[in-house]
């Protein structure tokens, strides 16, 4: 048969003509002549409504995971079809058999954690040579941005990147992981080089459940390395400390609070732009100014140190190219203005998130800490009033607004935030509701905002889309906010 069925268990519904295999696509609308069309079940698609579509535009294979009947499709004397259960699982190997196993041709690089993926995988890029990096602010080979839906693409769009950075000439391959990626086995065909947790805190629980299934969800990556590879652990998260003492061999340990571990960092001062570290690491102990600011970015410098480490890399060439790493787009961005204030656009969007950006930013303002954001519609509603919570604790004025409130009624989401605020007695006469996001955004800024104050606007950062209902809207907070300081 196919070289691309090779280790794979699958039935032969019907045998059509043979023919050289030009692509594997899921979406029917990629799909050419001499095409393999896979037709998976999706959250919200079901890809075995799109067959005749993929006949149509050229497919020679289609592969199911449901018994369809080949006889009800037009011209299916031609096409083959093949029965594969649970397509998802395997498609993977299917694509490395289609690619030659691009994965190992190149160091995987992986991050996993709730926060501090994406600010981690632009470092790493700073410091490697030769990279491709893919997550949340899009795929990037070398010089050459893509777009991206997912924070870790399905595996055969993600073997696809790793064949296509082989080709340019890639050294190392830097991915975000995603728990639901881990989960549902989009990145079961790899193995990883090296590895960093960043930290787990509250999100995702519409998808997993409970803590305990994400937390097991996002470990699973430290069961895909490579046996020489060491693992980088953030020791000072409680779920970090817990792989880490389960065989701590295996890994690299890194902390700001327990000296005892392998990378211990310090803040020595806040600069304008930045902030002057110390580092300990192999009884010595290194300085260095970076360009990024707060704790939770010494975190993910520290992250990206051990790691470079465990690649065999000298620490003084790493300490180098640090000094010239910028802040990632939506991530703690500062908009410039002419009112003598802090204006700061940020991705934040669980209640630890928010902390490690308030604390940070309540440490450099002068005046008052403005704190705007809203949760996400059909997400975890839980962590709302954690979100207003743990505003509560660095903000002197707070307002409620719209996220993306998707198919949720964005009032009731407002109210299960302002719950949180009424939980611990936040003063009335502190916060605001308003629901429209620009509306919000334009109160903040001509209503609240003066010299010496900060305005943290949380919650989308990089993102430059609303979705209200079933409608995504072009929106961006870094936009709306230079709109209102002109």
């Amino acid at each position: 048969m196919y070289k691309i069925f090779n280790n794979i268990l699958y039935d032969e519904l019907h045998k059509g003509k043979d023919f050289k295999i030009e692509g594997i696509e899921f979406d029917s609308r990629k799909i050419k002549d001499n095409y393999v069309f896979v037709a998976m079940i999706g959250s919200a698609v079901d890809g075995h409504n799109f067959i005749q579509k993929a006949i149509n535009n050229g497919a020679k294979m289609i592969i199911v995971e449901k018994k369809i009947v080949p006889e009800n499709y037009i011209d299916y004397e031609n096409i083959t079809f093949i029965f594969i259960k649970n397509i998802r699982k395997h498609l993977g190997i299917i694509a490395s058999n289609f690619y030659d196993y691009p994965q190992n041709k190149v160091k995987i690089i992986g991050i996993t954690g709730t926060n501090g993926k994406t600010t981690s995988s632009y470092i790493l890029e700073n410091i490697l040579e030769k990279t491709a990096r893919i997550g949340t602010t899009g795929n990037r080979i070398l010089d050459e941005e893509f777009i991206t839906k997912n924070t870790t693409p399905e595996s055969l769009d993600l073997i696809k990147l790793i064949n296509e950075s082989v080709k340019k000439g890639v050294e190392y391959f830097i991915m975000e992981v995603s728990s639901h990626a881990l989960e549902i086995g989009r990145v079961n065909s790899l193995l990883f080089d090296a590895a960093i947790f960043t930290n787990l805190t509250q999100d995702h629980l519409d998808f997993h459940g409970t803590m305990e299934n994400y937390f097991n969800a996002k470990k699973k990556i430290f069961s895909m390395m490579k046996d020489e590879s060491l693992g980088v652990i953030n020791i000072d998260d409680d779920y970090g400390s817990k792989i880490y003492n389960e065989n701590n061999k295996k890994f690299i340990s890194i902390g700001i609070k327990n000296r005892n571990c392998d990378l211990y960092g310090e803040i020595l001062e806040y600069t304008n732009n930045g902030m002057k570290l110390e580092i300990f690491y192999d009884k010595k102990n290194y300085f260095l100014e970076v360009n990024l600011i707060g704790e939770y970015n010494l975190y993910n410098i520290l992250g990206c140190i051990a790691l470079s480490l465990s690649l065999g890399i000298d620490i003084n060439f790493i300490l180098k190219k640090l000094t010239n790493v910028n802040p990632v787009p939506g991530r703690f961005e500062t908009i410039e203005n002419n009112k003598n204030a802090r204006v700061v656009v940020d991705f934040a969007h669980t209640d630890d998130g928010l902390l490690n950006v308030g604390d940070t930013l309540k440490n450099i303002t002068k005046n008052k800490v403005i704190t705007l954001f809203g949760a996400g519609g059909d997400r975890d509603n839980e962590k709302r009033p954690k979100m207003a919570k743990a505003a509560s604790k660095f903000s002197d004025f707070i307002i409620l607004t719209s996220d993306n409130p998707r198919t949720e009624d964005p009032k009731e989401i407002l109210r299960q935030i302002e719950a949180g605020l009424e939980g611990v007695n936040y003063p009335k006469n502190k916060y605001i509701i308003i629901e429209d996001r620009e509306k919000a955004i334009k109160y903040a800024i001509e209503i609240l905002l003066n010299e010496g104050d900060s305005l943290l606007i949380a919650g989308k950062g990089h993102e430059t889309y609303q979705i209200i209902g079933e409608e995504k809207i072009y929106f961006d907070d870094r936009e709306i906010a230079k709109k209102y300081l002109i």
